[in-house]
């Protein structure tokens, strides 16, 4: 059999085991059993894609809000190998295949782009989740970049960990190539679809994701404007990236020792 296309049957058959998991498992357990639940399965479909996840500092523990940089669909099970969550995704994405069950079954949130009134609701769901101990983690920039840049981060949700009272931590993450270049074939940005992505990555050998957790932000004396500039410039030192012009004014930038090696 070619190479290829085993590789192509393993991802298949990885995509299948997460499915009838999320759905036939998930649903009896705890909710913490559901979040390691998920963890496990997020290591199994990266090792499945051939994604080696490198990580440095570590998640605090729950509860926190966890506020990373947005590059691809490859965020959510890379975040979630290293610190179980709750994640929040766009509304769209419950009803995708085989995607939408997993999200549903391992409690994702999912918001309305563009509606402030969800905007709302979600807010209050995540600030109840945090009430209850439990660690969520959301993209603040509201969409994925092509990883060149960071983009503006919403302050909405960051409403929640100040109603809740818990930090939140800064997670910078990008993907290398082979070469240890910056991966382009692992953004999932514009029109592309999900499984046009998907193809990319199975083509791409030697992918790593690495992921940083910063210092968590103590939400006291701070707004949730504050908190998010603070969070943004944060993640964008530990990248050496530019932020986009579209941003709030950042707070002064961060010392070179934060910033990821490479």
């Amino acid at each position: 059999m070619r190479p290829a296309l085993r590789r192509w049957l393993r991802v298949a058959a990885d995509l299948v085991v997460v499915w009838l998991a999320a759905r036939l498992i998930a649903p009896r357990l705890t909710a913490a059993g559901r979040r390691r639940l998920g963890s496990r399965l997020a290591r199994w479909n990266l090792a499945g894609l051939g994604i080696a996840v490198r990580v440095r500092g570590a998640p605090v523990p729950a509860p926190v809000l966890l506020v990373a940089n947005h590059v691809s669909w490859l965020d959510v099970p890379a975040l979630a190998a290293v610190a179980p969550a709750r994640f929040l995704a766009k509304a769209e994405t419950a009803r995708w295949p085989l995607l939408g069950t997993i999200a549903r079954r391992l409690d994702a949130f999912f918001i309305v782009r563009g509606s402030v009134r969800d905007a709302a609701r979600t807010k209050a769901r995540v600030a109840a989740a945090l009430q209850a101990g439990e660690r969520v983690a959301v993209f603040p920039e509201g969409t994925t970049t092509d990883g060149a840049c960071i983009g503006r981060f919403y302050a909405a949700l960051f409403e929640a960990a100040l109603e809740a009272g818990v930090p939140v931590q800064p997670v910078a993450l990008r993907y290398r190539a082979a070469d240890g270049g910056r991966a382009t074939a692992a953004a999932f940005v514009g029109e592309m679809t999900f499984a046009a992505s998907l193809a990319r990555v199975v083509r791409t050998r030697g992918l790593v994701a690495e992921l940083w957790f910063g210092p968590p932000l103590a939400p006291a004396g701070r707004s949730r404007r504050e908190l998010a500039a603070v969070a943004r410039e944060t993640i964008a030192d530990a990248l050496a990236l530019p932020v986009s012009a579209r941003a709030p004014q950042p707070p002064a930038r961060r010392p070179a020792a934060y910033r990821l090696a490479g």
